[in-house]
Protein backbone atom coordinates (compact mmCIF):
# COMPACT_ATOMS: atom_id res chain seq x y z
CA UNK A 1 0.00 0.00 0.00
CA UNK A 2 2.89 2.25 0.65
CA UNK A 3 3.66 1.56 -2.80
CA UNK A 4 1.13 2.39 -4.23
CA UNK A 5 0.94 5.86 -2.38
CA UNK A 6 4.29 6.86 -3.40
CA UNK A 7 3.17 5.48 -7.06
CA UNK A 8 0.20 7.63 -6.76
CA UNK A 9 2.42 10.52 -5.54
CA UNK A 10 5.25 10.78 -7.63
CA UNK A 11 2.42 10.45 -10.60
CA UNK A 12 0.60 13.65 -9.20
CA UNK A 13 3.32 15.05 -8.88
CA UNK A 14 4.21 14.20 -12.70
CA UNK A 15 1.40 15.77 -14.29
CA UNK A 16 1.92 18.82 -11.90
CA UNK A 17 5.10 19.41 -13.27
CA UNK A 18 3.92 18.70 -16.93
CA UNK A 19 0.79 21.03 -16.45
CA UNK A 20 3.08 23.78 -15.51
CA UNK A 21 5.80 23.83 -17.84
CA UNK A 22 3.30 23.37 -20.55
CA UNK A 23 1.70 26.58 -19.80
CA UNK A 24 4.96 27.93 -19.38
CA UNK A 25 5.79 26.76 -22.93
CA UNK A 26 2.01 28.13 -24.34
CA UNK A 27 3.03 31.80 -22.60
CA UNK A 28 5.84 31.97 -24.43
CA UNK A 29 5.66 34.52 -27.50
CA UNK A 30 5.37 33.28 -30.85
CA UNK A 31 7.88 33.82 -33.38
CA UNK A 32 6.87 36.02 -35.80
CA UNK A 33 7.01 34.31 -39.68
CA UNK A 34 9.66 36.41 -41.65
CA UNK A 35 8.84 39.83 -43.10
CA UNK A 36 7.45 39.28 -46.57
CA UNK A 37 8.46 41.65 -49.03
CA UNK A 38 5.33 43.46 -50.81
CA UNK A 39 6.21 44.16 -54.58
CA UNK A 40 5.06 47.73 -55.33
CA UNK A 41 3.23 47.59 -58.05
CA UNK A 42 3.88 50.23 -61.50
CA UNK A 43 1.26 52.31 -60.48
CA UNK A 44 2.20 52.93 -56.90
CA UNK A 45 6.13 53.25 -58.24
CA UNK A 46 4.75 56.27 -60.35
CA UNK A 47 2.72 57.54 -57.45
CA UNK A 48 5.63 57.73 -55.51
CA UNK A 49 8.25 59.23 -58.30
CA UNK A 50 4.97 61.85 -58.92
CA UNK A 51 5.26 62.99 -54.80
CA UNK A 52 8.98 62.76 -53.99
CA UNK A 53 9.78 66.03 -54.19
CA UNK A 54 6.98 67.77 -52.16
CA UNK A 55 8.56 68.16 -48.89
CA UNK A 56 5.51 67.21 -46.52
CA UNK A 57 2.85 68.68 -48.43
CA UNK A 58 0.84 65.83 -48.69
CA UNK A 59 -1.59 64.36 -52.05
CA UNK A 60 -3.67 61.36 -52.24
CA UNK A 61 -3.69 58.81 -54.50
CA UNK A 62 -6.95 59.36 -55.28
CA UNK A 63 -6.00 63.19 -55.86
CA UNK A 64 -2.62 62.69 -57.81
CA UNK A 65 -5.02 60.09 -59.97
CA UNK A 66 -7.46 62.93 -61.15
CA UNK A 67 -4.85 65.89 -61.27
CA UNK A 68 -2.71 62.97 -64.12
CA UNK A 69 -6.34 62.66 -65.69
CA UNK A 70 -7.18 65.92 -66.17
CA UNK A 71 -3.25 66.92 -67.35
CA UNK A 72 -3.26 64.15 -69.77
CA UNK A 73 -6.91 65.40 -71.04
CA UNK A 74 -5.22 69.37 -71.37
CA UNK A 75 -2.48 67.97 -73.30
CA UNK A 76 -4.68 66.11 -75.81
CA UNK A 77 -6.67 69.22 -76.38
CA UNK A 78 -3.81 71.24 -76.94
CA UNK A 79 -2.09 68.34 -79.44
CA UNK A 80 -5.35 68.98 -81.51
CA UNK A 81 -5.01 73.04 -81.00
CA UNK A 82 -1.24 72.22 -82.19
CA UNK A 83 -2.35 70.63 -85.16
CA UNK A 84 -4.76 73.23 -85.98
CA UNK A 85 -2.16 76.21 -85.19
CA UNK A 86 -4.96 77.08 -83.97
CA UNK A 87 -3.65 80.20 -81.73
CA UNK A 88 -6.55 82.00 -80.06
CA UNK A 89 -7.84 78.43 -78.45
CA UNK A 90 -4.07 77.97 -76.73
CA UNK A 91 -4.92 81.54 -75.25
CA UNK A 92 -6.87 79.54 -72.89
CA UNK A 93 -5.10 77.15 -71.65
CA UNK A 94 -1.89 79.45 -70.77
CA UNK A 95 -1.86 81.31 -67.68
CA UNK A 96 -1.66 85.07 -67.75
CA UNK A 97 1.81 85.95 -66.25
CA UNK A 98 3.05 83.72 -69.10
CA UNK A 99 1.33 85.44 -71.40
CA UNK A 100 2.45 89.01 -70.10
CA UNK A 101 5.55 87.28 -70.06
CA UNK A 102 5.99 86.47 -73.35
CA UNK A 103 4.03 89.12 -75.19
CA UNK A 104 7.55 91.67 -73.99
CA UNK A 105 9.17 92.16 -76.97
CA UNK A 106 12.55 92.13 -74.96
CA UNK A 107 11.95 88.56 -73.90
CA UNK A 108 11.12 87.35 -77.61
CA UNK A 109 14.48 89.32 -78.80
CA UNK A 110 16.15 87.58 -76.66
CA UNK A 111 14.40 84.00 -76.90
CA UNK A 112 14.97 84.41 -80.98
CA UNK A 113 18.51 84.64 -80.55
CA UNK A 114 18.75 81.37 -78.61
CA UNK A 115 16.46 79.46 -81.18
CA UNK A 116 18.20 76.95 -83.36
CA UNK A 117 16.34 78.36 -86.26
CA UNK A 118 18.94 81.35 -87.18
CA UNK A 119 17.32 84.54 -88.46
CA UNK A 120 13.85 83.76 -86.99
CA UNK A 121 12.39 87.05 -85.26
CA UNK A 122 9.62 86.16 -83.05
CA UNK A 123 7.75 89.64 -82.66
CA UNK A 124 4.56 88.42 -80.79
CA UNK A 125 3.06 85.84 -78.49
CA UNK A 126 0.98 84.02 -81.63
CA UNK A 127 5.60 83.65 -83.12
CA UNK A 128 5.81 82.03 -79.89
CA UNK A 129 3.22 79.68 -80.38
CA UNK A 130 4.13 79.09 -83.65
CA UNK A 131 7.99 78.59 -83.44
CA UNK A 132 8.95 78.13 -79.69
CA UNK A 133 5.87 76.26 -78.11
CA UNK A 134 4.18 74.03 -81.13
CA UNK A 135 7.96 72.44 -82.52
CA UNK A 136 9.15 71.74 -78.81
CA UNK A 137 6.01 69.77 -78.01
CA UNK A 138 4.27 67.95 -81.17
CA UNK A 139 4.16 64.33 -81.22
CA UNK A 140 5.79 64.20 -78.03
CA UNK A 141 4.35 61.71 -75.63
CA UNK A 142 3.56 62.06 -71.54
CA UNK A 143 4.03 59.43 -69.72
CA UNK A 144 4.03 60.94 -66.19
CA UNK A 145 3.30 63.75 -63.90
CA UNK A 146 5.57 64.93 -61.52
CA UNK A 147 4.26 67.77 -58.22
CA UNK A 148 6.75 70.46 -57.73
CA UNK A 149 4.04 71.49 -55.12
CA UNK A 150 0.34 70.80 -54.09
CA UNK A 151 -0.53 73.49 -57.29
CA UNK A 152 2.41 73.04 -59.69
CA UNK A 153 3.01 69.78 -62.10
CA UNK A 154 5.45 68.87 -64.32
CA UNK A 155 4.81 66.62 -67.20
CA UNK A 156 7.42 64.62 -68.43
CA UNK A 157 8.26 61.78 -70.74
CA UNK A 158 10.53 58.95 -69.29
CA UNK A 159 13.52 56.88 -71.62
CA UNK A 160 15.16 54.87 -69.52
CA UNK A 161 16.74 56.98 -66.66
CA UNK A 162 15.91 60.24 -68.30
CA UNK A 163 13.30 62.40 -67.84
CA UNK A 164 12.15 64.87 -70.42
CA UNK A 165 9.82 67.99 -69.29
CA UNK A 166 7.74 69.23 -72.08
CA UNK A 167 4.88 70.80 -69.93
CA UNK A 168 4.72 73.22 -66.53
CA UNK A 169 1.26 73.42 -65.28
CA UNK A 170 0.66 75.42 -62.53
CA UNK A 171 -3.36 75.56 -60.77
CA UNK A 172 -4.74 79.03 -60.18
CA UNK A 173 -8.50 79.21 -59.17
CA UNK A 174 -8.83 75.32 -59.03
CA UNK A 175 -7.82 74.39 -62.77
CA UNK A 176 -4.84 73.41 -64.05
CA UNK A 177 -3.44 75.71 -66.35
CA UNK A 178 -0.10 76.21 -68.83
CA UNK A 179 3.12 77.54 -67.20
CA UNK A 180 5.36 78.40 -70.07
CA UNK A 181 9.43 78.33 -69.32
CA UNK A 182 11.00 82.07 -68.65
CA UNK A 183 14.43 82.75 -69.83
Amino acid sequence: MKKIITLLTMMSIFTLVSCVSGAQESEKPETSAPAVTVEKTEAQLEYERAIENLNGQKISMETYEMDKKIILQKIAELNTIMKDKNYKSWLNYIEQSSINYWSMKSNLSTVSKQLPVKGLNLKTLEDYFKSVFIPSRMGRRIDEIRYLSSTSIKAVQVRNDETIVYYYFKKIDGEWLVELPRL
